[in-house]
């Protein structure tokens, strides 16, 4: 009993099977076939039920409740549990003799049952498997369409896995496809070898098992038994991790896979992991940088059953080494690729395992052990039983020991040596069900964010109702009447000091003299006087007198339609114009000015505040930019773009996990993001973190793929919309259409609102007909081309070609960067970029010039701008910036020649506006007539481009030195009006009213001009001189 009782200890969880039924199961005869079922497990028989007839195909019940029993704590049964099935053979029953020693029942069919949905939480799973006909059983007859099945309930009455551990469990999944660019040797060989590979996977502390795949076979390309597991996604390369992902290695692959003869495999090993499992698994994992995977070719064995061969005959010891770094990046499940065979060497396989000795002793104990089954079912009994066998036991579980491979591991043999010159590999795949290392949820990183920057709360709203004013009122009432009981006590305590008592008449003047001289009276009043105020204008008799002031204006006065409110003068975008020109021409306090000024306006906003963040990290006050950036992230959490440059931002502070923690949220909330993911991976190599930025960048590249593929297919279709016949006549509409629309686009292309503004009420008619003329000419010089339309065909497909350029991941990343003036770590990723990609790219060296500027490291960017033009002579963006270096060089007549060249191509660059300004500010120092004419000319582009105040006072400075004051007085009021706080504005319009004889406005103009602080130079000391001469205008005279 004690021994039973023993037995049941160890087994105390109980599987039960109930076979409910079987379906289309024939009789080959006329008589009825007698059958029963046997269930076998882990290469035992556990269960049989009783003997029963069946006749025509129809249902056929058999409730049969077979009891598998198991102990779910063992970590080497619940691991069988996860990849080894029951199997449940039928057997066609024959009457035995008395005589008879043996059963001579015969199998004529097998069915499987999975026993993995017990581990995955479930209590009960209803199965329907179908039998598979055992070769040379009448079953084969029937075909696929008439299969016979078997009805299955399983179930257990407690969970396998306690609730309390099912969190904490894991399974493995692991795929061996096959071995590819096997060496020729093997060719020889034939069907007289097997291939085995093996792998540990541990599932305690103490234990581990040992993953076998054998039975691999050898066969030809074109074999159609390969029945190869493809990946289901169509871009494999692009998500495997293995060694062979690039371009050449591809073309290797497919030449290998579809013409070179293989080893086969296509075995799926499952291991089922308890929460101490996972946990040692978690800790091989982060502890040994490498699996090995080992692969030997052995002598297929003869020896009968139950006996061994003496000698095995193990050859080509191989071993693959998979990288287990990308199984340890946050929220990653699966590592697969193809990875390279390499001899075995036990001082390397050590180094890398951390093992003290391989495992293919172990494992060759297994493959014998199938081997042997499988050679003698293969010969006396059926092969379709055998294969599933074979599936099925494939791993055992041992514990760890030091083991001796019987070989000389510190040599590398010239068979196994073949692998290297073959370039033999194979390809795996491993699947996790849960993480390693788990990714932070997106809802927990706002919550860490919201910890380091509150969000912005809503402004409160205020409810004055009339209920509410009357409580306050009654409120004050109590505090007010408290105060006077507190100075009546005072009163009381002073009265008993005196001898007698004074009569309440006497302590109330008394009183009353005290809040009067000391003036708590007036205090008490004014305490009182704001509920009272919010009763009268909120109460009824607010309500009232306002309807009967109402009415009587209504009787009295006629109300007209108001005018509607005009806009603001400077509405948010042209404030942000202003301020970006005033960054330009260095002016960083009036810059500041403008930037203060928005956020006044709009203070709730995340535009302005990102913008000031951008301007403070030009002019390098980190401290101030984080500030903004703060503000931005209280404004919107989700923002990608604000998330990536504080995370950048605290790099460069050397703030390593504030900067992790929103990398990380930048990635996880917008995931498609390709300047976050390669941002993020720039970060992790810069704090050397190089495992985990391999694996992103690989992601950051996967992403750009699709991204230049969709772009690619665009510019096709592009092309073919292009080289389709067009008329003449259309051809030319379509011209004057793209000519109105571009003259359109260039008016307006801001601040509609201010050009119409300038357009309406303050151009006088010489400065509209000169601009007349600038549109006619330019109208005159695009439209030329259109006669000589059917010759450029051709050539605008090019051109599509080369707009389109291809940027890299870091040259995207760079020109973020530099968008918000981060020039030190846009440098770093165009670094990158050289070590990425070598050769020469225009665009790349556009980008490091900017960064360099920015730098005002002005020697390196003319370098780099030299190097863009040698690559394409016509590149606008270069001349742009050329002419900008020089001219912060104060090299005035190269940075004229370098801006006139740029308005000279077709194409306009990106800064566009600076250009004009700048060479209008270069011609108007030449103090030349002809400069002045053409400085004119400049800046009506401007103004026409995109008007400021700088463009008009631009324009009104050149026709007043040509004497057109009439003009010049209409542009100096135009940017008058769009900034009234420039004092050069001021002195211009003093010196016309100067020259126009106009006492009073000239006086008044140049006392504005001296309020703002107009600067002593030669502006000032010109209106001086004038002054002089006229005899007025300053008031000292």
């Amino acid at each position: 009993m004690a021994s039973r009782a023993e037995k049941i200890d160890r087994f105390p969880n109980k599987i039960l099977i109930n076979v409910s039924e079987i379906q289309n199961l024939k009789s080959p005869r006329a008589e009825p076939l007698n059958v029963f079922l046997r269930f076998e497990y882990n290469d035992g028989q556990f269960s049989e039920s009783g003997k029963f007839d069946v006749t025509d195909g129809s249902p056929r019940p058999v409730d049969h409740v077979a009891v598998l029993a198991v102990n779910a704590s063992d970590p080497v049964q619940i691991d069988d549990l996860g990849q080894k099935p029951v199997l449940v053979t039928l057997f066609e029953a024959v009457p035995k003799d008395k005589k008879q020693k043996e059963d001579k029942s015969t199998p004529i069919g097998q069915a499987v049952i999975d026993l993995w949905p017990l581990l995955k939480n479930e209590t009960q799973a209803s199965i329907a498997s179908p039998i598979h006909a055992i070769p040379g059983s009448y079953l084969e007859a029937q075909g696929e369409q008439n299969q016979p099945s078997l009805s299955f309930t399983v179930s257990t009455e407690q969970p396998l896995v306690p609730v309390r551990d099912q969190a904490n469990t894991n399974a493995v999944r692991i795929t061996l496809e096959g071995l590819y660019s096997p060496p020729e040797a093997w060719l020889a060989g034939g069907a007289s070898f097997v291939y085995t590979a093996t792998l540990p996977i541990p599932i305690n502390d103490d234990k581990e098992t040992t993953v076998v795949f054998t039975n691999g076979t050898l066969r030809a390309a074109a074999d159609a038994t390969n029945k190869q597991k493809r990946w289901p996604d169509a871009q494999s390369f692009d998500d495997e991790q293995g060694e062979l992902r690039s371009k050449d290695d591809r073309e290797f692959r497919t030449n290998s896979e579809k013409t070179k003869p293989q080893v086969v495999w296509n075995l799926e090993r499952r291991c089922f992991l308890l929460p101490f499992g996972s946990a040692s698994l978690q800790h091989q994992l982060t502890r040994v940088p490498f699996i090995a995977v080992e692969v030997v070719r052995t002598a297929t064995p003869t020896a009968p059953k139950g006996k061994k061969d003496d000698d095995t005959g193990i050859s080509y010891h191989g071993v693959v080494y998979i990288e287990t770094a990308p199984l340890l990046y946050p929220g990653a499940t699966r590592l697969r690729g193809a990875y390279k065979i390499v001899p075995y060497n036990e001082t390397e396989y050590k180094a890398k395992t951390k093992r003290a000795g391989n495992v293919i002793d172990e494992a060759m104990k297994i493959a014998n052990q199938l081997f042997d089954r499988s050679s003698l079912t293969a010969t006396k009994k059926d092969t379709k039983l055998t294969v599933d066998k074979q599936a099925t036991a494939a791993a055992t579980s041992v514990p760890k020991k030091k083991t001796e491979a019987g070989e000389d591991a510190s040599s590398v043999t010239t068979e196994a040596q073949q692998y290297v010159e073959h370039s033999s590999y194979v390809t795996i795949d491993i699947v996790l069900d849960r993480p390693i290392i788990e990714k932070r949820k997106l809802s927990d990183l706002y919550r860490k964010v919201s910890d380091l920057i509150p969000p912005r709360p809503p402004y409160p709203l205020k409810t004055n109702s009339a209920g509410k004013a009357v409580d306050d009122y009654h409120q004050q009432i109590k505090n007010v009447c408290n105060l006077i009981l507190d100075e009546y006590r005072k009163v009381c305590i002073d009265d008993i000091t005196v001898e007698g008592t004074l009569p309440n008449d006497q302590k109330r003047r008394k009183l009353l003299y005290e809040l009067n001289s000391t003036g708590k009276y007036f205090a008490f009043k004014e305490q009182l006087k704001h509920s009272v105020i919010k009763i009268t204008f909120i109460s009824q008799l607010y309500v009232f007198l306002l309807d009967e002031m109402h009415r009587s204006l209504n009787k009295s006065l006629n109300i007209e339609e108001p005018e509607p409110v005009p806009p603001s003068r400077n509405t948010d975008p042209q404030l942000r114009m202003f301020a970006l020109e005033a960054e330009s021409n260095g002016d960083y306090l009036l810059a500041a000015h403008y930037y203060k000024q928005r956020l006044a306006q709009s203070s709730d906003k995340l535009r302005p505040w990102l913008d000031y963040a951008a301007f403070h990290l030009l002019v390098n006050d980190l401290i101030k930019a984080e500030e903004c950036l703060k503000e931005c992230i209280a404004i919107e959490q989700t923002n990608s773009t604000v998330l990536i440059l504080y995370a950048v931002l605290n790099a460069v502070l050397e703030n390593n996990e504030v900067a992790d923690l929103f990398f990380e949220t930048a990635t996880t909330q917008d995931s498609e993001n390709v300047i976050a993911w390669s941002l993020y991976a720039i970060f992790q190599k810069h704090i050397g973190d190089e495992k985990n930025a391999q694996i992103t960048l690989a992601k950051a590249e996967k992403l750009q793929r699709a991204i230049l593929k969709h772009e690619e297919e665009q510019t096709a279709s592009a092309n073919i919309q292009l080289t389709s016949p067009i008329s003449d006549e259309k051809r030319e509409e379509e011209e004057k259409d793209r000519l109105g629309a571009e003259e359109k686009e260039e008016i307006t292309k801001s601040s509609d609102s201010q050009l119409n503004v300038a357009s309406k009420s303050r151009l006088s008619r010489s400065s509209r007909s000169s601009k007349q003329k600038i549109v006619e000419k330019s109208k005159s010089t695009v439209n030329e081309p259109i006669t000589t339309r059917k010759s450029q065909d051709i050539s605008s497909v090019m051109e599509i070609e080369k707009v389109t350029t291809k940027k890299s991941i870091y040259l995207k990343s760079a020109e973020f960067l530099l968008k918000y003036n981060l020039a030190a770590w846009a440098e770093k990723a165009l670094a990158y970029e050289f070590l990425a990609n070598s050769g020469k790219d225009q665009q790349v060296e556009i980008t490091l010039a900017k960064a360099r500027i920015l730098q005002q490291d002005f020697s390196a960017a003319e370098s780099h701008i030299t190097q863009a033009l040698s690559i394409d002579y016509e590149n606008v963006e270069a001349w742009a910036l050329w002419g900008h270096v020089k001219y912060l060089q104060l090299d005035f007549e190269a940075a004229k020649g370098r801006y006139q060249r740029t308005l000279v191509f077709s194409e306009k660059p990106p800064d566009l506006h600076t250009v004009y300004i700048r060479l209008g500010a270069i011609l108007l120092s030449e103090v030349k007539e002809s400069s002045y004419s053409e400085a004119k000319e400049i800046f009506l582009r401007a103004c026409r481009y995109q008007p400021t105040c700088t463009t008009y006072l631009g324009l009104g400075v050149a026709c007043y030195r040509m004497n057109q004051y009439d003009d010049a007085e209409e542009a100096l009021t135009e940017a008058n009006f769009l900034n009234n706080q420039s004092a050069e504005v001021w002195g211009y319009l003093t010196l016309i009213c100067l020259q126009t004889k106009r006492y009073i406005e000239a006086e008044q103009s140049y006392k504005y001009a001296i309020k703002l602080d107009l600067p002593a130079g030669p502006l000032l000391d010109e209106i001086k001189t004038v002054q002089h001469q006229v005899g007025f205008g300053n008031p000292s005279f």
